[in-house]
């Protein structure tokens, strides 16, 4: 199975990230002479332009699954091994402030010895990954917060394999 950011939930990143960096960028040609002014905004435009380069290498990676691991392809391409899952994190990130609406995004940080992987779920197919993550998770006795859990079940994913090793 073959995952890849969606290039029209990127526009929105690259459009941020090209709006801050010429609405920053211009005033910090102009500053020149005031040291303390081009320092704030120099590093102003450095986390956008941080944000555009991690946004062109999110658009550049896809995600694939294997019988053996998920493996990312791209710049700074890896293969983590279904049975090294050792930790996973589910977060919900609303738009509103009462988070029912519905707006926000979810994200999935998956570790194992040699590091973490961040997937987001503008990612195609997100949800059928997240149920293969978690299943690998489950098997492994992987340490989950009740937080990940909770958002699990909100995604419609069972945690029966979890809880027939419980017994």
């Amino acid at each position: 199975m073959v995952h890849r950011y969606v290039a029209s939930s990127l526009y929105g990143d690259y459009l941020r990230a090209a709006i801050g960096t010429v609405f920053l960028g211009t005033p910090l040609y102009f500053a020149a002479e005031s040291p303390v002014v081009a320092t704030i905004l120099g590093c102003l435009l450095l986390l956008f332009v941080g944000f555009g380069v991690r946004t062109g290498l999110r658009h550049m990676t896809r995600i694939e699954t294997t019988p053996d691991a998920l493996v990312t392809i791209g710049p700074f391409g890896r293969a983590m091994p279904w049975s090294g899952i050792n930790k996973v994190e589910l977060k919900y990130f609303s738009t509103q402030r009462n988070r029912t609406g519905g707006d926000g995004w979810i994200q999935l940080i998956v570790c194992d010895p040699a590091g973490c992987l961040k997937l987001e779920s503008s990612l195609n197919g997100f949800d059928q990954l997240v149920a293969k993550i978690a299943d690998a998770a489950f098997r492994n006795g992987a340490e989950m917060s009740e937080l990940t859990v909770e958002n699990l079940t909100m995604m419609g994913i069972t945690l029966t394999f979890a809880e027939e090793d419980a017994e």
